[in-house]
């Protein structure tokens, strides 16, 4: 492989994927950036495979340290992807009480895992290949664990860190475990929590803690309505996000029933939601709903959510936030089936399309062959019976 093909290959899968990198001048939830393009995939395929592959080639395999005395856990690729995640941190510290251990997240994350016990959240800015292998390489870790499953760079990051010994999955056609010392395979049909735990076992640890991240207390009562309210997250990113859209009349519906139980509108998403928003707010009736994206901040949002009598979201990773702070949250679940990735909470639930051959997506791209109508399985009365199940009627 020529080296100008691998600077492009690095320079380019080096791309922000987390909204969380940039949430208030970004994307909307988490999703990430870099599987909306195709060039960047075919990229990552035809340049990546083969250089994660010729790394592995190059180096042995190596055991596992006898003593961990530092510890380094990878991250970076979504909102929802880290808050479940989580817990696994949480454990991996607490069975190795010991040992120092970082968790590489995106910037904005970061203030949200502080609260994790014996754990230490720094930034890792993925898109800067020198800046993220200096910041793995400063740490000297025994062990290196990449919790990602996409991105080809991560692993090569990995070889280049200096770590004793590294670890990640082994994700069916993803080719990323060459370049470990030691992978797992991953499912497509576990809840990736508990693909998480499979990892976590490879450092002796047996992973039972599910997500919860206390609110951080930044945003004012006066900030917040005076009046009940529940959050309504419309807006999904990924690739053909339109396909993980709930229909505009549905959610209508849902605000007009709501408005009649007394219940406030809320409506959130991230700076490039805020025209759309604006748009599907103007033709709700006056005084219904309260347009707030754009307006927040991780943390912000987070508190927001923790007041809300309910959220009810789109798949994605506002919805494992919800989840996590504690609100009873209801997450509609189109080509991304609840059992694989919904969020996970003792409050929160999924109201799966009632299509047959949905729920099909793994890594976020997969629809082709696939129904792409069904987000429209959803019955706005399944939702509203959800709603009233959480709230009460």
């Amino acid at each position: 492989m020529r080296v100008t093909g691998a600077a492009l290959w690095l320079a380019a899968m080096a791309a922000p994927a987390d909204s969380a990198l940039n949430y208030r001048a970004g994307t909307s939830n988490g999703e990430g950036a870099e599987r909306c393009n195709g060039t960047l995939r075919a990229l990552d395929r035809y340049i990546g495979i083969p250089l994660v592959a010729a790394s592995g080639l190059l180096r042995r395999r190596r055991t596992r340290p006898e003593t961990i005395e530092r510890i380094g856990i990878v991250n970076s690729t979504a909102i929802g992807d880290t808050i479940v995640l989580s817990p696994v941190v949480s454990d991996i510290a607490a069975a190795h009480p010991e040992a120092e251990t970082v968790l590489f997240a995106s910037p904005a994350m970061v203030p949200l895992l502080r609260q994790i016990d014996g754990v230490t959240p720094e930034a890792i800015r993925i898109a800067s290949p020198l800046s993220a292998i200096g910041a793995l390489r400063r740490h000297r870790f025994d062990v290196l664990i990449d919790f990602d499953s996409w991105p080809r760079v991560e692993p090569v990051y990995a070889v280049l860190s200096g770590a004793r010994y590294t670890l990640g999955f082994n994700a069916k056609g993803q080719h990323r475990h060459y370049a470990f010392d030691a992978a797992v395979e991953r499912s497509s049909i576990l809840h990736e929590l508990e693909n998480f735990r499979l990892l976590a076992q490879l450092v002796g640890v047996t992973s039972k803690a599910e997500p919860f991240l206390r609110p951080p207390g930044v945003l004012s009562p006066e900030s917040l309505p005076g009046e009940a309210f529940v959050v309504l997250h419309l807006w999904p990113t990924g690739v053909e996000s339109h396909l993980k859209e709930w229909p505009r009349k549905s959610w209508r519906a849902v605000i007009d029933d709501l408005h009649r139980r007394g219940q406030h509108v809320v409506l959130t998403g991230g700076p490039a939601d805020v025209g759309r928003s604006r748009a599907f707010a103007a033709t709700c009736p006056p005084g219904t709903v309260s347009d707030m994206a754009g307006k927040y901040s991780l943390e912000q949002l987070a508190d927001l959510l923790a007041s809300a009598s309910c959220v009810v979201s789109v798949n994605t990773g506002i919805a494992h936030l919800a989840a996590a702070v504690g609100a009873p949250t209801i997450t509609l679940n189109g080509p991304t089936a609840g059992r694989r990735w919904g969020p996970i909470g003792p409050r929160a639930v999924g109201v799966e399309s009632g299509l047959p051959g949905c729920g099909y997506l793994d890594f976020g791209w997969e629809y082709e062959g696939h129904r792409r109508d069904c987000m429209e399985g959803i019955s706005p009365d399944r939702v509203l019976q959800a709603v009233a199940d959480a709230v009460g009627p």
